[in-house]
Order: structure tokens, then C-alpha cells, then sequence
């Protein structure tokens, strides 16, 4: 009896959610780029694991971990760029996994360098940036250093970054593209080549508390 009302709640906070998780709109919304990591994923051969900041907001409701270890969520405890480190160590311990990191171009600017890492040492992972130009969990913070230094605005083709350390950049400016883009970097990962893709994202300010 339990069960069903879990699942009862589930379907109907996901019947409110899909919508978002298969959205169009453009630049993309991040929910779409995790409702199509949960149809592309091989679930049960990948390690997952977010950023700090709003990639962690976005992907903890949604994102399905469906056997022991293969999604690292750890809420606030680390900082921001962790994700490629953590994941390149991943990498290592567990080398027949695809192992993918999610992280907004605040984090990638934390830790971006580290892909090299990642290329010298054979440990092939996939990075997902969601490049919207800024810092989303502050939207409206530190106004007196925004207006006057732009400290929460970023720019950069953080694709092409990648493929100056050795790296393979993919870059996503469409929904339709992120499928794709994710089965080439399954790929590619198999082949031996560490994998960016630059997505082109929105500030989403939508959150689910369920």
C-alpha cells in the first residue's frame, strides 16, 4: 500500500515535470539535458556525478541512480569544479564505466584544466557544461561587483578549450542535438578520448522540491 502511494505521488509530480524534462525551448533548459541523459544512459555502466551550484539542484530530483555507485550526489559538502577530479579518478577505479560529470561554466572555470589531467592519464570521462554565460545560483547577488566588475557574467567556447588540452568539444545550441551528442561521447570515451560538450543553456531559475 506504501508503494502505490509513492508511486501515485511520483506520477503525478512527474506528469508536472515532463513537460520541462522534454522542453524545446532555446537556449535549452538543463532539464532537458538530464531527461535525455536518462533515455541515452546505459544506467547500470555509468557513474554520474553534478557540480556544485545549480547543476546539483537540477539533476538530484530527476536523475535515476538504479544500482550502488553509479551516481555520486553529494549535495554542499565539496566545491565548485570538483566534478572533473572526482570523475577522472573514477575513471581510474572503474575503467570499463562511461563516466560523465555535469557542472555550469562557473565550475568549469574552478577546474577546466583539469580535462588535461584526464587526457594525459588515459582515464577517458565526459564532461557536460551548461554554458549560460553566468552564474545561475546568484542571479541577482553581489549586485555592487556585478554591475561594477561583472563578476557573475562569463563567457568563453569552452568546446574548443577542451580540444586545446587533447581533449574531443562538442558543442549543443539545439535540444534536438543533445542525444547525439551524448551517444558520440559514449563512443569517443570507448575509443580512449576524454569528451566536452558545451552546452548552449538557459539561467533556469526552476527548482522541484519534491
Amino acid at each position: 500500500e506504501l508503494a502505490d502511494q509513492i508511486a501515485e505521488i511520483n506520477d503525478k509530480w512527474m506528469a508536472e515535470w515532463s513537460g520541462v524534462l522534454n522542453s524545446n525551448e532555446t537556449p535549452i533548459t538543463p532539464y532537458r539535458v538530464i531527461g535525455e541523459m536518462i533515455n541515452v544512459l546505459d544506467k547500470e555502466n555509468s557513474i554520474v556525478t553534478h557540480d556544485a551550484g545549480a547543476p546539483r539542484d537540477i539533476i538530484m530530483p530527476f536523475y535515476p541512480g538504479t544500482v550502488p555507485h553509479s551516481y555520486v550526489g553529494w549535495g554542499k559538502t565539496t566545491h565548485l569544479g570538483y566534478g572533473i577530479p572526482l570523475m577522472t579518478g573514477v575513471k581510474m577505479a572503474c575503467p570499463d564505466k562511461f563516466c560523465m560529470n555535469i557542472m555550469g561554466d562557473g565550475a568549469f572555470g574552478m577546474s577546466g584544466l583539469d580535462l588535461e589531467t584526464s587526457v594525459r592519464a588515459g582515464a577517458p570521462i565526459t564532461t557536460i557544461v551548461l554554458n549560460n554565460g553566468g552564474m545561475a545560483t546568484y542571479p541577482g547577488g553581489y549586485p555592487t561587483a556585478r554591475e561594477s566588475f561583472g563578476t557573475t557574467f562569463m563567457t568563453g567556447d569552452y568546446a574548443k578549450i577542451a580540444e586545446g588540452l587533447g581533449a574531443v568539444g562538442i558543442t549543443v545550441t539545439k535540444p534536438e542535438e543533445i542525444a547525439s551528442a551524448l551517444e558520440q561521447a559514449k563512443q569517443l570515451n570507448a575509443n580512449g578520448k576524454t569528451v566536452l560538450i558545451d552546452v548552449h543553456s538557459n539561467m533556469e531559475d526552476r527548482r522541484s522540491n519534491f
